[in-house]
């Protein structure tokens, strides 16, 4: 059996890369702002303590992060 990769195939690696890690520090940075914006409340000390409403809170928050980061890298790729 032998394949054969299209010449594109390693640059759409790297990108796929990049942008991946792009988007992680996106999400991070954007959780972290949240936490800034919001001083009133301590997400780590109520995450500790189990309280549930405020982890879904948080994983709503990062799933809109990532939505957003997704339709920003899908807008610079062209997709």
């Amino acid at each position: 059996m032998n394949m054969h990769l299209p010449e594109y195939f390693l640059g759409d690696i790297v990108s796929t890369v990049a942008f991946g890690l792009v988007a992680i520090l996106l999400v991070v940075v954007g959780y972290k702002v949240f936490d800034k914006l919001t001083p009133g409340v301590a997400f780590d000390e109520e995450l500790k303590k189990g309280n549930t409403a405020v982890a879904v809170v948080i994983g709503s928050f990062i799933v809109a992060i990532c939505y957003v980061v997704s339709r920003v890298v899908a807008a610079v790729l062209g997709a």
